[in-house]
């Protein structure tokens, strides 16, 4: 667990109450010799994330689209700071480079992004961790949306196994480390018995 993506919030107003989460995860970094992969923006949290990369001289890599360049919100700091056509260029590119993600409080796009290495992971097609960091209780409600729709019969009960979670980052990293993917999914036994 080298190469770590980071999905976090662009937004302002998450920056005082989570921005201990970056200075921990920043400090976890240097001292493992991790690479950051990031979403290449100066702003919120991902901004926080890169000026404290840069001041720590942690290796980080920032993948940007036009759209979001046109807006001038790009983190000019950024030696490697890459430019992709598109929205899903750009994600394509942060999901190639990382062998483990790593979710922060965001809003929509955090959440795209992790619905997206979640989807891949339960079908099989990566095998890397995806931990998530549930500060201040940010995602218990997805979390137990998530429980419902397992009760309901909506989704498989052995998503549960494919992220990790806690509240405190060195704990998260933790087992981002230990973490294994399922051998088999209940996805190939629900296929297996329409077959």
């Amino acid at each position: 667990m080298k190469n770590i993506a980071v999905f976090c919030a662009s937004g302002s107003q998450f920056i005082q109450p989570f921005k201990y989460l970056v200075h921990d995860f920043v400090a976890y970094c240097k001292k493992e010799n991790i690479h950051v992969v990031y979403g290449g923006a100066k702003v919120g949290l991902m901004g926080l994330l890169a000026d404290q990369c840069l001041q720590e001289n942690i290796p980080i890599t920032g993948i940007i689209p036009e759209s979001i360049l046109g807006k001038e919100l790009q983190h000019t700091g950024i030696e490697n700071l890459r430019i992709t056509a598109t929205m899903y260029d750009r994600k394509n590119q942060m999901y190639q480079l990382a062998d483990a993600f790593l979710v922060l409080p965001g809003s929509l796009g955090t959440l795209d992004e992790l619905f997206e290495v979640l989807c891949l992971s339960k079908l099989h097609l990566h095998n890397k961790a995806i931990g998530i960091l549930n500060a201040d209780h940010f995602y218990d409600a997805i979390l137990l949306h998530f429980n419902v729709m397992i009760q309901k019969g909506y989704m498989d009960e052995d998503v549960l196994h494919y992220f990790v979670i806690d509240t405190e980052m060195e704990g998260l990293l933790s087992k981002m480390k230990a973490w294994e993917r399922p051998l088999v999914s209940d996805l190939d036994k629900a296929v297996s018995k329409l077959s």
